[in-house]
Parts: C-alpha cells; structure tokens; sequence
C-alpha cells in the first residue's frame, strides 16, 4: 500500500510540473498572440502599416511605479521558488544545490543560492528590458502594461510574493531534513507554485478569453 501510495504521490508532483511548465509557455504564447491580435486590428481600422514601435508606445498604458515594483519582484522570486524546489536537494534532478558541498555546508548557503539565482533572474529580465522598441512585446517588466488590471487583480498579483516566500520555506524545509524526504512539503510548495505562477499570467488568460468571446 506505501508503495501505490508513494507512486500516486510522485505522479502527482509530476504532473504539477508539467501544469506548471504549461501554465507559463501556454502564457507566453497568448501574450504574444494577443499583442499581434492588436496589432493587426490597428492596422486594418487605420487601413496602413502602423510602425511597431509606434503601436507599443502608443498601447502601453503605465500601471504605477508601486505595482510595477511589485510584480518585478514577484517574478524574481518565483524564478527563486522554482529553483528552490527543483534544485535545492537531488530529489528531481540529479544536479543540485547539494553538489555545492562548501558552498551547501555553509550556514548561508540556502540564502546565497536564493540571492544568486534572484540576482541571476534580474539579469535576464534587464537584459530582456534593453531589447529594441519593436520588441517591447519581450520586456517582462512590461507585461503587464499592455493590459487593463483591475485594482483587485493588482492586489493579487502582489500577494503572490507571500505565497512565493512560503513555498521558497517549504522547499528550504525540505533541503534541511535531506536526505529525508517529505512529499508533503513539495506537494505544498509545488501547489503555491501554480497559484502564484496563474495570477501572475492570469491578465493574459483573461484577455486572450475575452478576445475569443
């Protein structure tokens, strides 16, 4: 019986990552998608070429310095959550934090590897933030000015940093008890994952639904 137990178990955290992955590449598809959706409608009411770097200028509506803080770091540190949880201890994949003995044996190791790969994630947002004006569509810090988002949906996606602090504490849990393991936990952590990754995304879900109705 422990072991149907464990085998459902470990198909379930399976099958979590892959919602997970989907979630996010899913999303990505439809931003773009909704973006040239736009595009093209302007084109045909204007019935020209509208220059791209035009229309995203044009399009971009600023949602307040605060917001845009806040969901910059909430997609920090859900690329930091999901690090934490997939990499931290060997359980998912072979390589791992735990290959770092110096650096795993060290009292702040766990915040180092969080800082490197929040740092690392930063890196890339920047560097996705430096790409030319036709290619605004790209820029992650500004996702979320090509939607309109309620105040509402706003508070969510900034409450998103809480449930991604708690799932970077399980998956630390985790770390500390290996090599013991508690499916639990990754359950858990892998569960706040998927919450806190559909809000972030869900303004492009809604557009793409409402553009379809």
């Amino acid at each position: 019986m422990d072991t149907i137990v464990q085998f459902l178990i470990d198909n379930l955290f399976a099958a979590g990552t892959i919602a997970l992955v989907l979630l996010l590449i899913i999303a990505a598809a439809l931003h773009i998608n909704n973006i040239k959706n736009v595009y093209k409608l302007m084109g045909i009411l204007q019935n020209k070429t509208v220059d791209k770097s035009h229309f995203y200028k044009e399009m971009t509506v600023s949602q307040g310095s605060n917001f845009a803080a806040l969901a910059f770091a909430s997609w920090i540190m859900l690329f930091v959550a999901i690090a934490f949880l997939y990499f931290l201890v060997p359980t998912v994949y072979s390589v791992s934090f735990m290959d770092l003995s110096e650096l795993a044996s060290n009292p702040f190791g766990f915040a180092i590897f969080g800082i490197t790969v929040g740092l690392l994630a930063a890196v890339v947002i920047f560097f996705l933030d430096k790409l030319p004006d036709d290619r605004r569509v790209f820029r992650l810090t500004e996702l979320y000015s090509f939607y309109a988002i309620s105040k509402g949906t706003k508070k969510m996606i900034g409450l998103t940093l809480v449930a991604l602090y708690c799932s970077v504490v399980l998956s630390a849990y985790v770390g500390t008890i290996y090599p013991d393991r508690s499916m639990d936990a990754q359950l858990l952590s892998l569960a706040l994952l998927i919450v806190s990754a559909g809000i972030l995304v869900m303004p492009i879900y809604k557009e793409a639904w409402e553009a379809r109705r």
